[in-house]
């Protein structure tokens, strides 16, 4: 029995938390718009960003100015440094992230279409994109361009992070996806890059840009919160209940411990022994029923994850 307990001890782990406790906003570091009409050309100093169709028009010509992409991006790193005092240093989990885009609603240029409907965002890989100073009435070559998406975009490396939609109401409010490389991204302190598409082909969102020299509570913001990283802090014995004693819970969150024989098998495939839903936070623990029969295989690995 104590050969079992030891083997526990020494493989007990844990994964996330997702109840917010804490949120920090972060304005773009960089943005451009880009244009299939314009595919050589960049427009990344202008005041207003885009999101278009190829069936929108424009209201004061009339034109149909075809498809518009918005690529914009975040640096993390006085995020990461406000979790890192609040929780300790990489003691937190992200837990929500959310990207705030507020509708321009008279940009003044005919270059814009308007329009309602759907649009996806992604999460990219690649963030060398440059910003450039092309603007609607002067546009330049120095930064990103239509024509260079095929370079920056990846299928197999970038994330969608979800699909919105615009209807003039505003803010746009865009709660995204949480994929690990996403998340990665985040937590690295860098740069979380954003492709913004549209799926509507009617669709004309145009919104502030971080180049936008009014108020600047209409800039777009990605607010992300996390909370304090769960733990195991002890492991004891009721028989051959198996007792997991833990830290950092938050009230209302859903806690499971899962086993594997093999620390390296992904989590979707581990199994579930127990379940808990907190009624208070702080430290809890689980009990996991005949998790220490002396007849299941060894070792066991136990991982403590929460949703």
């Amino acid at each position: 029995m104590l050969k079992f307990l030891l083997t526990i001890l020494l493989s007990v782990s844990m994964a996330f938390s997702a109840t917010a406790a804490v949120f920090a906003t972060n304005t773009p570091d960089k943005d451009a718009f880009v244009r299939a009409l314009a595919p050589t050309l960049n427009y990344g100093g202008g005041g207003a960003l885009s999101v278009s169709g190829t069936n929108c028009s424009s209201p004061l010509s009339g034109a149909t100015n075809g498809a518009f992409d918005t690529f914009i991006s975040f640096n993390t790193a006085a995020m990461v440094a406000g979790f890192n005092s609040t929780f300790g240093p990489n003691n937190w989990v992200v837990t929500s992230a959310t990207l705030v885009l507020t509708q321009n609603p008279n940009p003044g240029n005919p270059v814009f279409n308007i329009g309602t409907g759907a649009f996806a965002i992604r999460w990219i890989a690649n963030d060398t994109w440059t910003e450039g100073t092309g603007t609607p009435m002067a546009p330049t070559t120095n930064g990103v361009t239509y024509d260079q998406e095929p370079f920056y975009l990846d299928a197999g490396t970038d994330k969608n992070l979800g699909a919105f939609n615009f209807n003039e109401t505003s803010p746009v409010n865009c709660p995204l996806a949480l994929p690990a490389e996403f998340v990665g991204s985040i937590q690295a302190g860098g740069e979380a890059g954003f492709f913004l598409t549209a799926i509507d082909p009617g669709i004309g969102f145009v919104f502030y840009s971080r180049s936008y020299a009014g108020n600047p509570v209409v800039l777009p913001h990605l607010i992300v919160s996390a909370t304090a990283r769960p733990g195991i802090t002890a492991v004891s014995l009721t028989g051959t209940n198996l007792v997991l004693s833990a830290t950092n819970g938050v009230a209302g969150g859903t806690y499971f411990v899962l086993t594997s024989t093999n620390p390296s098998t992904p989590v979707s495939q581990w199994t579930p022994l127990a379940t808990n839903v907190l009624d208070v936070g702080g430290n809890f623990t689980i009990t996991v029923p005949n998790a220490a029969n002396p007849n299941l295989p060894l070792p066991h690995f136990f991982l403590l994850q929460t949703f």
